[in-house]
């Protein structure tokens, strides 16, 4: 009972695994059934029998990549320190995973646009994930007084977008550079060095430190 076991949870790993580097070499799209079961050395009969479909498996396959991220987020906002340390080594977390997994995001988030129906799901399900834990931390900081009052998304929103958003510049910016081949390069260099995300956070959580004596309660 136990080698059988270990044997279907083995092939289930190796299935996972085999769709998860088709995804990153080709994307979604090219990922079938029959190439994900070819590529784990599994019949079509051990796909079915561990995932029944193949919007089941591409559902699992992204909840399997996403359960680490999910964990380290969370071990941080449970951390010790003030609300506004644990808030910075959140976000922080998500620029390491980002880093780690820039290729596997972007096929998600192409897979979403592209009408894929796993990945539209969970992007749609993310307010209850992670971001719930950030603005939770947001609250926290306004309220021992080490951020700026104000809507928590919004707080939120600035805060990622000064992580991110040159990301999204520089990943928009293929093809012919925009303002010359320099200045792409360098914004690419810029936009994806951890040091430069993490100074673009630290400036960003300064410039959201309540100012002594000055309120600025909501607006």
């Amino acid at each position: 009972m136990k080698a059988a076991a270990h044997a279907q949870t083995s092939t289930r790993d190796l299935l996972l695994a085999a769709g998860r580097d088709i995804v990153v070499e080709r994307g979604f799209r090219a990922m079938t059934v029959r190439h994900v079961a070819a590529a784990a050395g599994a019949n079509l009969g051990s796909f079915v029998y561990h995932f029944g479909s193949r919007d089941a498996f591409v559902a699992e396959l992204i909840e399997v990549w996403y359960g680490p991220l999910f964990v380290r987020v969370s071990a941080a906002v449970g951390g010790g320190g003030r609300a506004i340390e644990r808030l910075r080594a959140a976000i922080l977390q998500l620029v390491d995973f980002g880093i780690e997994q820039d290729v596997f995001l972007g096929r998600l988030v192409m897979a979403a646009a592209n009408g894929e129906p796993a990945a539209r799901d969970f992007l749609r399900s993310l307010t209850k994930r992670h971001p719930r834990l950030l603005v939770r931390l947001v609250r926290r900081a306004q309220a021992e007084g080490s951020l700026e009052r104000g809507h928590p998304l919004q707080v939120l929103c600035f805060l990622m977008a000064s992580v991110g958003l040159p990301r999204l510049m520089a990943s928009a910016w293929h093809g012919p550079p925009l303002f010359g081949r320099a200045a792409s390069v360098a914004l690419g260099r810029i936009a994806r060095d951890r040091d430069h995300i993490v100074q673009r956070l630290d400036w960003a959580l300064r410039g959201l430190t309540p100012e002594v004596g000055n309120d600025t309660s909501d607006r």
